[in-house]
């Protein structure tokens, strides 16, 4: 009984790993790199010694926004499934999509593709308006739409909850999810959720291994759809999790 590993299902950016500018100790721990095969992200001395005990004591499994392509940049050695694109993609260990429900999130992700694209100009074109240097785009996989990203360039992340008031007040988002923590804004349709690949993870993991407990970790409130899942989870002390949480409680 004492032998069964737990399920570890784990968010990475701001989780498990973060930019440099993030940081307050020097980084050294490297743990992505861009497409151009610089450093991008870093672990804590922290970080690696929690990373380096989880994958030693459970089975792990990424859960992130990530694509496929920027998920092949990460440099923590994962080896079971993994779950990209917000819920979009489930890699198998090979890091093959699962044709399955590729299949399925193809079909519901079909009538979004052109609005997508509309839609990130039109972000870009609005923040122009106001003001603010953008960049975005569509997260696409295998020929399939997910979501649309705007980020800023060396703005406040204020500048993005300014662009997301506008965004609403035009009418152009009201039947999409909204994802917003720092530098990152996702509208994603309905449809899409961490939490959706995670059931369909969890409902496989115990048809082979039976009942074990479950732990989730991330640290953006999008993430708690699919924390909600497990048996346990846990967040950063320094999350917008955790900030959420104690804004509530205190004020």
């Amino acid at each position: 009984m004492f032998d069964v590993k737990p399920l570890a299902l784990v968010d990475l950016d701001d989780n498990l790993f973060q930019t440099a500018r993030k940081m307050v100790e020097t980084p050294t721990h490297i743990a992505s790199r861009t497409e151009s095969g610089g450093p991008s992200g870093y672990m804590t001395e922290v970080q690696k010694q929690f990373i380096t005990w989880l994958l030693k004591t459970a089975d792990v499994i990424p859960v992130t926004a990530r694509s496929i392509e920027a998920f092949s940049r990460v440099e923590i050695p994962f080896s079971g499934p993994a779950v990209c694109s917000h819920g979009g993609v489930i890699l198998s260990p090979d890091r093959t999509p699962d044709a399955q429900w590729h299949a399925q999130m193809a079909t519901l992700m079909a009538p979004y593709k052109e609005r997508f694209h509309s839609l990130s100009e039109a972000a870009i074109a609005i923040g122009r308006e106001m003001g603010l240097s953008l960049r975005g785009w569509v997260v696409e996989e295998l020929d399939t739409s997910f979501y649309v990203v705007t980020k800023h360039n060396n703005e406040t992340d204020q500048a993005l909850a300014d662009l997301l008031c506008e965004m609403k007040k035009r009418d152009l988002i009201s039947d999409l999810y909204v994802h917003l923590n720092g530098n990152n804004l996702a509208l994603m349709p309905l449809g899409l959720n961490k939490r959706f690949a995670v059931q369909e993870i969890i409902k496989r993991d115990k048809a082979v291994n039976g009942e074990r407990p479950i732990i989730g970790f991330g640290d953006s409130i999008s993430d708690l759809g699919f924390m909600s899942e497990c048996h346990f989870w846990g967040t950063p002390g320094n999350s917008q999790i955790t900030r959420t949480i104690m804004e509530s409680i205190h004020g």
